[in-house]
């Protein structure tokens, strides 16, 4: 299978808005319009997609920071998905082989995420491509 990585374009929308929505975040196509043109003008920022046979099948969000603890940048994936039907297939590990070398180029020292609690196959994948499991993350919503 030939999995091809490149930044979004306008026309990719429609199924970026679908991944999203198999996350658990449905967006319509507009709002991630307006959502990925704030993203797009960040150098500290990288949309990435999938695509197989022509189709978005996964994407990944990324962000670059910088911590009090380290000299060096950090890279955060902000958001992973790959179709229900694409999974195991190789996509998920190619986009995090991909956020890595994104990674690799700033200067980070580590590429991290969160994730929920009750995504138990995501947690068994992203061992399985190398990460730990090293803390919790609490949340305090503001609204």
């Amino acid at each position: 299978m030939d999995i091809r990585i490149r930044t979004p374009t306008e026309a990719d929308l429609p199924a970026l808005a679908a991944l999203m929505a198999e996350l658990g975040y449905p967006a319509s196509a507009e709002q991630l319009r307006r959502r990925l043109a704030r993203i797009a003008g960040n150098h500290d920022y990288a949309t990435l997609v999938a695509e197989v046979d022509g189709k978005v099948v996964g994407m990944i969000g990324l962000q670059r920071g910088w911590a009090y603890e380290h000299d060096r940048p950090f890279v955060r994936i902000l958001a992973l998905v790959v179709s229900e039907r694409m999974r195991g297939r190789g996509v998920g590990a190619r986009l995090v082989a991909d956020a890595e070398a994104w990674a690799d180029e700033r200067g980070a020292y580590a590429v991290h995420l969160t994730t929920s609690l009750h995504r138990d196959e995501a947690h068994r994948f992203y061992e399985r491509v190398g990460f730990e499991r090293t803390g919790w993350r609490y949340v305090r919503r503001m609204d």
